[in-house]
């Protein structure tokens, strides 16, 4: 299971080995690293539409958060649904009026207290970000879909 969120390449820093590219999803900067060669294989300028993809058990939930961490992606939004497992749970949350999941231990939903209409907030480090350049012809399975 993915998160997809559409955004625009907003700066591109190059170096020998990685990229690190900066991303405008809505109002929230988005910071991916990947290797040079997929930049240069994907063909990405810094203007270009490029859809982000995260999976849901690479997002890492926090509530009330304040510190300093080395992840660079911090998403806030509101939970909208939990679906309970045996063992793990989905978290379905929104935010900026996208969709948005994340796949969390039971025990950690209850450690958290995690409920419906509280405000949460999603970390990815950029090494866990997939970037995604659509071209013609070519479509992803469940496009319009965010997560």
């Amino acid at each position: 299971m993915a998160c997809k969120l559409n955004g625009k390449i907003m700066k591109i820093n190059k170096g020998r080995i990685h990229t690190h590219i900066q991303i405008m999803w809505k109002d929230i900067p988005l910071s991916a690293v990947i290797t040079t060669a997929s930049c240069d294989d994907m063909n990405l300028f810094e203007g270009d539409a490029i859809s982000v993809l995260m999976k849901s058990t690479d997002l890492i939930l926090a509530k009330a958060f304040r510190g300093i961490l080395s992840a660079r992606n911090f998403i806030t939004g509101v939970v909208v649904t939990i679906l309970r497992g045996d063992v793990l749970s989905k978290v379905i949350f929104e935010s900026q009026g996208d969709t948005l999941c994340a796949i969390v231990t039971n025990a950690s939903l209850e450690e958290m207290n995690i409920q419906t209409g509280e405000e949460i907030t999603a970390i990815v480090k950029s090494t866990e970000l997939i970037l995604f350049k659509n071209k013609k012809g070519i479509s992803m399975n469940g496009e319009g879909r965010n997560c």
